[in-house]
């Protein structure tokens, strides 16, 4: 644009009628101003208390988490001070004694203490003994011809309602142990609930492959009269595999 041209835009701008605000417009213009500005300092006012607010309750809510923390950590210290040992020893030779069996169980339920263990064979047809450590009550079941052990099941001394119940297996190259936490009512005969499953090897194989540890109720809900455990495992020892695919079956002896 050349300079002449410009100057003469700048001279029509100048021309033109400057906008007149009368007294009433710029009073109404003032109040508006002043209720923007009302408005946002009120706002403003909120959000600072709002933030107060949000910051106490987030401090109050770290207090609550921080001591719930401390509870539940507290409650757990204890709770593993009292909580049943997971069985990781092979098997003390403990006390022997002859088994008795407790009225009320079939010929084919075996009593450890306050649980009792389902079995293929009669009783009549099997040797039972019984062995007593200062942790568990062990009952090792072995062919009366033979002398051949067929099961050993354990069950954990003391913890009225809540039991670990396991059965040790020897196979080729270590003992596997079958273990299962239980809560149970003594007076009324019932397992509660299972708290959890695992398996134990005494020595560790190399690999363990695909292991599975299942339990349920064999009515399909709980409180249930039985329990049953199955288990499959894959024992690598590099140069071998063995497979494991075995069970057993628990009740409450009714107090």
């Amino acid at each position: 644009m050349s300079e002449k041209i410009h100057a003469v835009i700048q001279q029509q701008l100048k021309e033109l009628p400057q906008p007149v605000l009368t007294a009433e417009k710029q009073e109404q213009m003032l109040d508006h101003i002043h209720i923007a500005a009302n408005k946002y300092h009120k706002r403003k006012k909120w959000e600072n208390a709002m933030k107060r607010v949000y910051l106490g309750a987030a401090a109050i809510a770290a207090l609550i988490i921080l001591s719930v923390l401390g509870f539940n950590q507290f409650a757990n210290e204890n709770s593993r001070s009292e909580s049943i040992p997971e069985h990781s020893t092979p098997s003390e030779p403990g006390t022997v004694s002859n088994y008795i069996d407790p009225p009320g169980l079939t010929v084919h339920q075996v009593a450890l203490n306050d649980l009792y263990v389902e079995i293929p064979y009669q009783k009549q047809d099997v040797k039972i003994t019984k062995r007593t450590t200062d942790k568990y009550i062990f009952v090792d079941i072995k062919d009366k011809e033979t002398g051949k052990a067929l099961y050993t099941y354990g069950e954990s001394v003391g913890h009225d309602k809540e039991k670990l119940v396991f059965r040790e297996i020897q196979t080729k190259k270590t003992k596997v142990r079958l273990q299962m936490f239980v809560e149970i009512d003594p007076i009324k005969g019932f397992i509660s609930k299972v708290n959890k499953t695992e398996a134990g090897y005494d020595p560790q194989p190399n690999k363990i492959e695909a292991e599975v540890i299942n339990s349920g109720s064999r009515s399909g809900k709980f409180p249930a009269g039985n329990v049953e455990l199955l288990a499959s495992v894959g024992l690598n020892w590099g140069n071998d595999i063995q497979h494991l695919y075995e069970g057993y079956v628990i009740g409450v002896i009714k107090n």
